[in-house]
């Protein structure tokens, strides 16, 4: 049907041209609520013109509903479907159900070929109201069983795990499927139960933390020499350890194990302090270069506290710090800003339990305002930023929120890098997360690329065998095996 709209508009800017100017001039001037009073108060006074005006219009508009267009429409919108041009299609199908009669299955069918376009939009919540529609118009029985694939597609990407099973079973126990759809169903079914197994309920991102050993139980092991930055990774399974090469070891070279304060995790103060307990003084490469250039380390510069006033790092050794940018200068006491991280810190543990307690929103508000207290007086690249990074990811996880839980846990895998390195296992364990998220939130290319970089550093530390690297080529296989308008979808 074809309304006058072109029609109305004439007549409207004929309506406002003859107005006095004055009166013009006050309902460019007015509020949206004065100006809708002062309209209203115009046309009452010409209210049996305007109305024989506006019959006038409407038994000009067509609006009869015509099957032979809505055939016409629907049968473009399938032409426009099959060439991946959903958005085309999607208007297609709203024109051709407005043709058909409300209630009848031909405007059912128009609802679910709509919810097909919508489902590749990525309009998931509209998507299902379209399938309620089409099931409420009496949709054919024989047709259901892709409906509702396509229902169960839309709750998973929605995070919504126990409807999407519910679907899934009805499907499986009550309704035949042909060879194609037996196969879709088996691949969501075993994506549903995989998100099961990493959804909220579990923990959306697991807070992995490398945890070390006496190596001195270990007769071979023991006999490796110690380094700050050793070429090899220890991985401990029960009563089992195993070195793996971190890096090349040419033949010849000596193979270095870290006893504990590797040289991006301590300064070489307190490196050398603990490894005193060994009776020995470490010289490798990361020691004698931080000792002999007199530099200060990296990682105290990322650690540091910065200006309250020009966020500029604080600088000195002394109990007063004073601001490295010399048009600030501004003084700080290293026992006040020490007082105030150590409240922080405080800060973020009463977060985590309003987590534990089941209170997301409020532990995400509390973080957030533990956020903008840090970025006040602590370096942009200090740990405790990126662990706040990794708890809000946390936060919006359990939530379902993917998308916001990977923002941040972005953020905090780029502080992890800095301190850590891009091959450490702390980045593996950072990235192990990230692929969990990027799984559950649907986001399927970032996340099987995700997988891959998570694999190269964690079989390095672990060993292919170990169960993260399990979890991980789980997801890959999960993946790769989806529906080919999925894959393309993301």
């Amino acid at each position: 049907m074809a309304l006058p709209v072109a029609e109305w508009q004439g007549r409207t800017a004929r309506l406002w041209a003859a107005l006095e100017p004055a009166l013009r001039e006050r309902l460019e001037a007015a509020s949206l609520q004065d100006a809708v009073r002062l309209g209203c108060d115009v046309l009452r006074s010409e209210e049996e013109e305007e109305e024989a005006a506006l019959v006038q219009l409407c038994h000009r508009a067509l609006t009869d509903k015509k099957p032979e267009a809505a055939s016409w429409y629907r049968e473009q919108g399938n032409q426009e479907f099959k060439r991946g041009r959903y958005q085309a299609a999607l208007r297609l199908y709203s024109k051709a159900a407005s043709h058909e009669l409300p209630g009848s299955p031909e405007v059912s069918v128009c609802f679910a070929n709509r919810s097909a376009a919508l489902l590749h939009l990525g309009h998931f919540e509209v998507c299902l109201e379209d399938i309620a529609r089409a099931e409420s118009h009496g949709y054919p029985d024989r047709l259901l069983p892709k409906v509702l694939l396509r229902k169960a597609e839309c709750l998973l990407c929605l995070g919504r795990l126990q409807d999407a099973q519910d679907v899934l079973r009805m499907l499986e126990s009550k309704i035949a499927l042909d060879g194609a759809m037996t196969t879709h169903l088996t691949r969501l079914q075993k994506l549903s139960q995989l998100k099961v197994k990493l959804g909220p309920g579990d923990g959306a991102v697991v807070d992995k933390k490398p945890v070390r050993l006496a190596t001195a139980f270990f007769p071979v092991l023991s006999l490796l020499n110690h380094s700050c930055c050793p070429n090899t990774s220890v991985s401990f399974s029960g009563t089992s350890a195993t070195v793996r090469a971190a890096q090349p070891i040419s033949s010849g070279q000596e193979v270095l194990h870290c006893y504990g304060p590797h040289w991006c995790r301590m300064r070489v103060a307190e490196r050398q302090q603990l490894l005193r307990q060994y009776f020995f003084e470490c010289r490798c490469p990361a020691c004698l270069q931080e000792l002999e250039s007199g530099v200060k380390s990296v990682l105290s510069i990322r650690n540091s506290f910065c200006c309250p006033k020009c966020q500029a790092q604080m600088q000195g050794e002394e109990d007063t710090l004073c601001c490295s940018n010399e048009a600030c200068a501004t003084l700080a006491s290293r026992d006040h800003l020490s007082g105030r991280l150590q409240d922080l810190q405080q800060e973020i543990k009463k977060a985590l339990e309003l987590l534990r307690v089941g209170k997301a929103d409020q532990a995400i508000k509390k973080l957030l305002k533990c956020q903008m207290d840090a970025g006040t007086f602590l370096s942009p690249e200090h740990l405790l930023m990126g662990e706040m990074e990794d708890h809000l990811a946390q936060v919006y996880a359990t939530v379902g929120k993917w998308q916001e839980a990977a923002r941040h846990l972005k953020k905090s895998i780029e502080i992890v890098e800095m301190h850590h390195g891009p091959s450490s296992v702390e980045t593996g364990h950072e990235l192990f997360k990230l692929a969990q998220i990027l799984f559950n939130g649907f986001a399927v290319s970032e996340a099987l690329s995700t997988i891959q970089r998570a694999e190269g550093i964690l079989s390095v530390h672990f060993g292919p065998q170990s169960a993260q690297m399990q979890e991980l080529q789980e997801m890959k296989a999960c993946l790769s095996e989806l529906p080919r308008n999925i894959l393309q979808r993301t």
